[in-house]
Parts: C-alpha cells; structure tokens; sequence
C-alpha cells in the first residue's frame, strides 16, 4: 500500500514538472510578396549565407525571451529587420510588407550575393559527392591488398613446388595470374577513383568559401 502511495505521488510531481515546463513560442512570419529569406537574431542578411528560415515559416522564439530579432531578405527588395514582441499564445503571426528597392547598387550588390551563396551550395554538394568515389577508393584498395595476399600465396606454393607440371600446378599458375590481374584492375580503379575524389574535394572546398 505505502508502494502504491510512494508511485502516485511520484506520477504527481512528475505531471507538475512537465506541466511547469515553459511551453516553445513560435513566430510564423509571412510575407507580401510571398516568399523570402529569414535571418534569426541578425540586425543585417548575410545574404550570401542560406538562410535560418525559409518564409512563409515558423520561427522559435528563445527560452525566457519575449521578442525576436528577424532580417528578412528578398532579391529586389529592400531589407527589413524588425523586432518582433511575441504574445503569450504558443504561436504569434505577422505578415511583413516589403518595400521594393530601385537602388542599383543595392540590386547588384544582392545578386553577387546570391551568385556566391550558390557557389557555395554548389560546393558542399561536391564535398559531399567526394565520399563516394573516395569510398569506392577505400574499397577498391582493400579488395586489391586482399587479391595481392592470395597471388603471393600462390607464387609461394609455385616457388615451393618441385613438380612443374600437373593439373594442381597449373591450377596454381592459373589462379595467381587470375589474382593479379584482379589485383592490378582494383589498383587501377582504386587510384583512378581517388584522384577523381580528391578532385571533386578539392573544387568543392574551394567553392564553399
């Protein structure tokens, strides 16, 4: 009974702590037009950077705070930043008029932007495409120690054999040739896979800066 007791007032306070718990507050932001970058907590869009929040979308507000910093960005549009107070509903909505811009400057200014956030992005993908010829490398390369291995040990058993002639004689003459061919073509392919990701690494690297 004392158990049973000591459980229930366990559930108890386990139900207080969670229901103490600040519940997440949201933002979601939209905009007129329709679609634009957001940047969370920055006074001013490093537009060459992806953006934290893709609009129309959500945003949370930080733990204990009850405003938030937003920039919003959109190609021939003039930059907003606001700080929004949220209300103490689990979700506040706004919607932001965006004023266009006809500083060209300004305009040129922001596709060179957007031209090196998508080199950039162009970049991390080739990053990302390196692992797979670098894998088969990998791979490659293990197949060929392996396929090296067995051909020593075949020529080990030839050099051994006192009898040059035979079908068990031939048949290690056959394998250690069929090794090292193998062995030569996962060399070749290890190395060529290599260079192709070290390539593809390298470009890659280049173009995320």
């Amino acid at each position: 009974m004392r158990n049973a007791f000591r459980i229930f007032v366990m559930l108890i306070c386990c139900a207080a702590a969670i229901c103490a718990q600040e519940v997440p507050k949201y933002l979601h932001i939209s905009t007129n037009p329709s679609y634009a970058d957001a940047y969370v907590d920055k006074a001013r869009a490093p537009i060459a950077s992806n953006p934290d929040v893709a609009l129309p979308g959500y945003i949370r507000v930080p733990e204990g705070e009850s405003s938030v910093l937003v920039t919003i960005f959109k190609p021939g549009y003039k930059d907003t930043t606001i700080s929004v107070k949220v209300s103490q509903a689990d979700t506040s909505y706004l919607i932001v008029a965006l004023t266009p811009s006809y500083d060209d400057e300004q305009l040129q200014y922001q596709q060179r932007s957007l031209m090196r956030r998508a080199r950039r992005n162009f970049g991390h993908k080739l990053i990302f495409a390196s692992a797979v010829p670098l894998i088969a490398s990998g791979i490659s390369a293990i197949v060929a120690h392996s396929e090296i291995k067995q051909a020593n040990e075949r020529k080990e058993s030839i050099e051994k054999s006192l009898i040059r002639q035979g079908e068990e004689y031939e048949h290690n003459v056959e394998k250690f040739n069929d090794h090292r061919d193998r062995a030569n073509t996962s060399k070749n392919v290890s190395i060529g896979t290599a260079i192709g990701g070290a390539i593809l690494l390298g470009f890659g690297i280049v173009l995320s800066f």
